[in-house]
């Protein structure tokens, strides 16, 4: 058996590096570790080790499918925040920045709101709620 100690980090080929950056930086608050202009890539992280997410270039995005709603694979990212106050603060920054909410849920344990980055790549930012003993 394979002992795996955690998600190291994310990559996503992206239509426009520059773009992408901007919004995982400027919207949802992550700090670049490293950009890789030989390799190609932005490595970006929420502080909690080196990366978390990694931006790459497609090299025709053009040509390119973007996700579809659906379809196989990957469905969403989820980003957790430490309490329902964040919760509400992350909505109300994701629509000052003009991000379309595609909608907010009450799964019960969690609440959850739910949106897509400039490629149409699903995310979603939640707060798990604390457990009645």
């Amino acid at each position: 058996m394979i002992n795996l100690s955690g998600i190291g980090h994310v990559l996503l080929r992206v239509a426009d590096e520059e773009a992408s950056k901007r919004f995982y930086r400027d919207v949802l608050g992550f700090r670049i570790a490293e950009q890789d202009p030989e390799h190609g890539g932005v490595f970006m992280t929420l502080g909690d080790g080196f990366h978390t997410i990694d931006i790459a270039q497609h090299p025709a995005p053009q040509d390119a499918p973007r996700p579809r709603h659906g379809q196989l694979g990957l469905a969403h990212i989820a980003f957790k925040v430490g309490s329902y106050s964040a919760l509400r603060e992350a909505y109300a920054h994701l629509l000052k920045s003009g991000v379309d909410i595609q909608r907010a849920a009450d799964h019960v344990c969690q609440r959850s709101i739910y949106f897509a980055d400039p490629d149409g790549n699903g995310l979603e930012i939640y707060y798990e709620m604390p457990r009645a003993l």
